[in-house]
């Protein structure tokens, strides 16, 4: 039976000051949930002391602070960054994936991700192990960005996988001195490989997004040279990590929830609903971050003008005032699922969002269809630390039956 009084007393020993929550710690990668319920069970807005950042957390107030641009700027420590900017700086850049969207260059898209998984899958016999971060997770993202962008793969990525890495300081809210400090190294490498790529698209151009960003810059109107780099480096933060997480911890969901992944053996037509229920339970991008341009009121709580402000996506896609009494239960046959903010929301919703449901869905279709009893090989999970803003194990292994 639920009861209210104990499930309270269980959100106070989980955070006896939420002011002071470390959201840095180990336990909290593992697990936020609880620590994020007991925030949004406290009050609508939170001043973080430690970051001095103001968090939300209640599923209407995060989607109105991603979407009303009118009070808040993304707060960025790349300047340049198109996707950074507001306003007509964002947009017109914005607009230049559009040809990426085609349906020609969407089926394209589609036959290199299944072809890609298969590869991974085709050596596998029932029995084997799968390790789904580096076996699927990084090379699926990596070689469809390469194919995006109209450039060769390199022979070893493992360099540039881990320079992206560190390159998410550039948007984590909680990065200390150390961990701007391995950015700026990081980014300053990132740069490089960029700088180069640019340089030998500018005489090798094609029907891609590498050389559409080129000729808008050549043009001048949209966006300058001095952003084409920033807008790729962008790219690349946004499709490779996040991905990778975003597979992981949805297969880790279903096998913790096995029913529901029973149920999608049998019904695998349910698998576009169980995507967007996974992304909505689990997703890997735990907040963003901007700025209030003015007093921002919440109820009786104001966030101040000028104030940092972290809009926690986590807490939103579990909150029982906009999903019920079971939000913290996977569903994927849950009607209402598409609704959640996993990508965020408003102009400065995720540019990939698309790529990213095509990845996921075609790695869990291929696996309900080949595999259809794949299990975890362990329980035993380390998580990804040092980077708050993205979350996922850092490895998991699945025994294919």
């Amino acid at each position: 039976m639920h009861d209210a009084g104990l499930e309270q007393a269980h959100y106070r020993s989980v955070v006896a000051d939420h002011a002071f929550v470390d959201v840095r710690s180990e336990s909290f990668a593992e697990d936020p949930y609880p620590v994020l319920a007991a925030m949004r069970a406290q009050g609508r807005v939170h001043h973080h002391q430690p970051s001095n950042q103001w968090f939300l957390l209640q599923f209407d107030d995060v989607g109105f602070g991603l979407a009303d641009i009118r009070r808040n700027e993304r707060t960025s420590r790349d300047p340049l960054n198109p996707f950074a900017m507001d306003g007509a700086g964002h947009t017109g850049p914005r607009r230049l994936i559009a040809p990426a969207l085609s349906n020609q260059k969407m089926q394209v898209l589609r036959d290199r991700t299944q072809m890609i998984v298969d590869d991974a899958l085709t050596a596998k016999a029932p029995g084997s192990l799968l390790n789904v971060v580096d076996e699927i997770g990084y090379l699926l993202p990596y070689r469809l960005m390469c194919l995006l962008l109209g450039v060769p793969e390199l022979p070893d990525p493992t360099a540039l996988r881990d320079v992206t890495f560190k390159s998410l300081a550039l948007i984590d809210a909680f990065s200390g001195p150390e961990q701007i400090q391995h950015f700026v190294a990081a980014a300053q490498d990132l740069y490089r490989h960029l700088d180069e790529v640019v340089e030998w698209k500018r005489s090798h151009r094609g029907d891609d997004l590498v050389s559409t960003v080129l000729a808008a810059a050549d043009e001048g109107t949209v966006m300058t040279h001095d952003h084409v780099v920033p807008y790729l480096h962008t790219l690349y933060l946004a499709g490779m990590h996040t991905t990778v997480n975003q597979i992981s911890l949805s297969l880790l969901a279903l096998m913790h929830n096995r029913s529901q992944w029973e149920l999608l053996v049998e019904h695998p037509k349910l698998c576009d609903n169980a995507v967007e229920e996974l992304l909505r339970f689990d997703p890997t991008a735990q907040y963003m971050r901007r700025t209030a341009l003015e007093d921002y009121r919440f109820g009786d709580d104001v966030v101040p003008e000028g104030a940092a402000v972290v809009a926690w996506i986590a807490s939103a896609n579990r909150d029982p005032a906009k999903w019920g009494a079971d939000a913290d239960v996977l569903d994927i046959t849950r009607a209402d699922a598409p609704k959640h903010i996993a990508f965020g929301k408003g102009p400065h919703v995720c540019i990939g969002s698309w790529l990213a449901r095509l990845e996921l869905r075609v790695v869990i279709e291929t696996l309900v269809t080949r595999f259809p009893r794949v299990e975890l090989a362990t329980d035993e999970l380390t998580w990804t630390s040092g980077i708050t803003a993205i979350r996922g194990p850092d490895e998991l292994t699945l025994q294919l039956r």
